[in-house]
């Protein structure tokens, strides 16, 4: 819908706080209402300048809509339902009674497979885990890959993801929504699987200031006739928005997001530009994001200025690079494209494994832009190793119908921290160092390694293919090799050191807050 507005309006989507990008709610969720939703919203037109908006919203942003049009009319313009209703509180505790399963994560993976038939579930049946032959839905299911999208949307709310959806099961309410006393539409769309509950919100008799736009039975109709009623009411009014204020608080000793426009599409960083000095930028693994990088870059929020970067394609960094394109050279170039943008000229760079090879291109690509490079974790293969790791080490997780992708991919992750590599599952494989089978880490991992999905084999492969050695041996600018003693990789900071005399090594240290002791001697350098 934003996308459909932004042609004649200034069009904001915002995540609820807890779900998509944005933060949790301070303190946290309290409940059981959504009465802790409005004041976010207060402070989001707060901060971007905005006296009144015109509010949009279906479902879930319908009844968070309607309840912040009662409580705060004066910053509503317009009020636009798609598809409220009036239920009743007994019919609602039927309706949600299994409805929402726990997701905590489980060591075993299977909160992942509880999402997928949830998520699958919404096309076979309303409510989802009813069975009965009246509950079913006359509808095609969506494909593997759309069904994943949704689920990737789950995952990121994770195992709180009901906060704002159980409560706004409870706000369909006739005598709610009729407290609204600003101009209001209520969209009543024919392909809906179940009118009653809007028709019955109509029949209940609604105040005067609402308009019900009766909508056909496709997508384009349902939401033509929200964006023709605003053109025909709001676009004479001359109004415009304020310009956007700044992405970040500078001020702020910790890592925010901010999106960053480059040749293609948008980057994703995580940054924090308190502290002094030269800034420390971060660049992560083949199937990683900058998420990955959080633990390596603490102890310097708020001491330095820290970037932190997702690669095209992975994290929440747009997919403009294609498969056949990546490669280590490229995602330089995206980076070094970034600083640009920021202007930012001089950088010292730790990056986890593919990371500091993306620092070394970036080293020769632009002479006088990296001035240090920290590489945790080396990736130097002879050439068996490489022709083994081409052939096995990224099967495909490519959405399937059954959602059997998502046991490969948990099964992957977990097995990382097990064995080198993945799937050499014998005694000679076993990584010396205490496993992290947390599973909220093991979700966090595998939510990234969804994200880039197949594209992941060309990322890897552009790891293990990249001339590591001669690169070591001719890179001319300091380059300090790290790792944990016991890692699957920490026998290559000796290989590495054999081909590049020039390189320094060392153990990293256990705690990271100790990791400044070690980094800052090589800084000053």
């Amino acid at each position: 819908m934003a996308t459909r507005l932004a042609k004649n309006f200034t069009a904001i989507a915002v995540d609820t706080p807890g779900y998509g990008l944005s933060d949790p709610i301070p303190g946290g969720y309290r409940g059981p209402a959504l009465d802790d939703y409005l004041p976010p919203l207060v402070a989001l037109l707060d901060s971007l300048g905005i006296e009144k908006a015109a509010f949009y919203g279906n479902a879930t942003g319908a009844e968070i809509a309607h309840i912040f049009a009662a409580a705060h009319p004066d910053r509503v313009a317009v009020c636009m339902l798609d598809t409220a209703g009036d239920v009743s509180d007994e019919f609602v505790d039927t309706l949600t009674e299994g409805y929402f399963p726990d997701t905590t994560p489980r060591r075993d993976g299977g909160h992942l497979l509880t999402h997928w038939d949830m998520v699958r579930s919404l096309n076979l049946f309303a409510p989802w885990q009813f069975t009965k032959k009246e509950s079913r839905l006359p509808v095609d299911m969506p494909s593997p890959e759309n069904i994943q999208a949704k689920l990737l949307d789950y995952l990121r709310a994770g195992a709180n993801y009901a906060d704002a959806y159980k409560p706004a099961f409870y706000t369909a309410k006739h005598h709610l929504i009729s407290r609204v006393t600003v101009p209001a539409t209520l969209t009543r769309w024919a392909a809906k699987p179940d009118l009653t509950e809007v028709d019955d919100l109509i029949a209940a008799g609604l105040p005067d200031n609402f308009t019900v736009l009766h909508a056909g039975p496709t997508m384009d109709e349902r939401l033509a006739v929200s964006e023709q009623y605003l053109i025909d009411h709001y676009l004479s009014s001359g109004i415009t928005a304020p310009p956007h204020p700044d992405q970040i608080d500078e001020a702020a000793p910790r890592l925010q997001r901010m999106f960053i426009d480059v040749d293609g599409g948008q980057i994703m960083a995580r940054v924090c530009t308190a502290g002094v000095g030269r800034p420390i930028l971060g660049l992560h693994d083949p199937a990683g994001s900058s998420n990955r990088l959080a633990g390596l870059l603490a102890p310097y929020l708020g001491k330095r200025p820290v970037i932190a970067l997702d690669n095209p394609g992975n994290g929440d960094s747009d997919k403009f690079i294609s498969a056949g394109d990546i490669s280590t050279e490229s995602y330089a170039q995206c980076a070094i494209a970034v600083l640009e943008v920021l202007g930012v000229d001089e950088v010292d760079v730790i990056g986890r494994y593919s990371g500091g090879q993306v620092a070394m291109e970036m080293a020769a690509a632009k002479p006088g832009l990296v001035k240090h490079i920290v590489q945790a974790g080396v990736q130097i293969f002879t050439d068996d190793e490489r022709g083994d790791l081409l052939a096995n080490y990224t099967p495909s997780i490519a959405p399937r119908w059954d959602g059997g992708h998502l046991v490969t991919a948990w099964a992957i992750v977990r097995d990382m921290g097990l064995y080198w590599p993945w799937y050499n599952r014998t005694k000679d494989g076993v990584i010396q160092r205490d496993a992290n089978l947390d599973p909220d880490f093991l979700d966090s991992r595998v939510q990234d390694l969804l994200k880039v999905g197949d594209t992941y084999q060309n990322a890897y492969a552009a790891s293990f293919t990249y001339p590591m050695a001669n690169k070591l041996a001719t890179l001319d600018v300091p380059c300090l090799l790290i790792d944990w003693p016991g890692a699957a990789s920490y026998d290559r900071l000796a290989m590495a050191k054999g081909v590049a005399p020039n390189c320094v090594t060392a153990d990293m240290p256990e705690d990271l807050a100790e990791l400044p002791s070690l980094l800052d001697p090589f800084f000053a350098e």
